[in-house]
């Protein structure tokens, strides 16, 4: 990984069981001071994330430098590029951006000297709720090896399942995938499926670990579903299906009640969404961490 952390897929098994070990020894309680300033580029909303990694730099005694939609040079035309050299003439040691492009490919960004973190880039990777998800299953099964995981809902656009799927499998886990046909995409092979259900009641009887995920519809170029009312009738966690869960479920917020969820239920027993919401304060702040210590 080095300083950086643009996608999931470059972390190795080490490096991620590296990062494991920090994020429990920031959850049991350590606590260590850095130096340094971090800029925050978020052109894209965000609870959730933002909050999280500012919280975490401020904890870490870094000091955060935050940028929202239609405030940064980008909106006059600046490429991300030169904002990229910009931020780091100015001598931060850290770029936390979110951006509604695709940040590929990133090769000529890796000899910065600023460590660059992806907040989510558009469709392709959100590499630290890949962690939150990884690590929060974790602490639930022990061991990945044999789990067998189903990701719910528009996996076509879906940043989180191109991040969660890729570490869950580096793991030893099974992965499966359930959701319209016009929301998946055609070739799963680069992620490692090896089911594709159709019906959410067979996903459910094979899954031990359901992951639904958000319709976003702010992506969407055509209709991909009638409605949400019949999505949600059709694929969505109702307290139906709840029922049937044999274990936990997840979901990476936010959450369209109704759409995704039913609201009787996104707070259950079998629910991992507000642990996901706590431990991703500690993975941030092992992300930040190993960026700003090894810098």
């Amino acid at each position: 990984m080095g300083r950086h952390l643009i996608s999931a897929r470059d972390l190795s098994k080490e490096e991620v069981e590296s990062l494991w070990t920090l994020y429990r020894e920031f959850k049991g309680g350590r606590r260590e001071l850095l130096e340094g300033d971090v800029a925050l580029l978020f052109l894209e909303s965000s609870t959730r994330t933002r909050l999280s990694f500012e919280k975490a730099c401020r904890l870490l005694g870094l000091r955060t430098y935050y940028v929202g939609r239609g405030e940064s040079s980008m909106e006059k035309g600046e490429s991300f590029y030169e904002t990229v050299k910009t931020l780091g003439a100015l001598g931060f040691g850290a770029f936390i951006f979110r951006v509604p492009f695709v940040f590929f490919p990133y090769g000529q960004y890796l000899g910065e000297g600023m460590a660059l973190i992806n907040a989510g880039d558009g469709t392709h990777q959100h590499p630290t709720q890949g962690l939150i998800d990884l690590f929060t299953a974790l602490e639930v099964f022990s061991t990945l090896e044999g789990v067998k995981v189903v990701y719910f809902g528009d996996l076509l656009h879906s940043r989180v399942f191109r991040s969660g799927a890729y570490l869950f499998k580096l793991f030893g886990a099974r992965l499966g995938v359930c959701g319209p046909r016009t929301l998946v995409p055609a070739d799963l092979s680069p992620f490692g499926v090896e089911q594709v259900f159709d019906s959410p009641e067979e996903a459910i009887e094979w899954a031990d670990l359901c992951v639904w995920l958000r319709l976003q519809e702010e992506r969407f170029q055509e209709n991909y579903v009638p409605s949400k009312e019949s999505y949600f009738l059709q694929f969505g966690l109702t307290a139906e299906r709840h029922k049937k869960l044999k274990g936990y479920f997840m979901h990476p917020g936010p959450v369209n009640l109704y759409v995704d969820v039913e609201a009787q239920v996104l707070y259950s027993q079998k629910s991992l969404v507000l642990e996901q919401v706590r431990n991703g304060l500690f993975v941030r702040m092992a992300v930040l961490y190993r960026a700003i210590a090894n810098g």
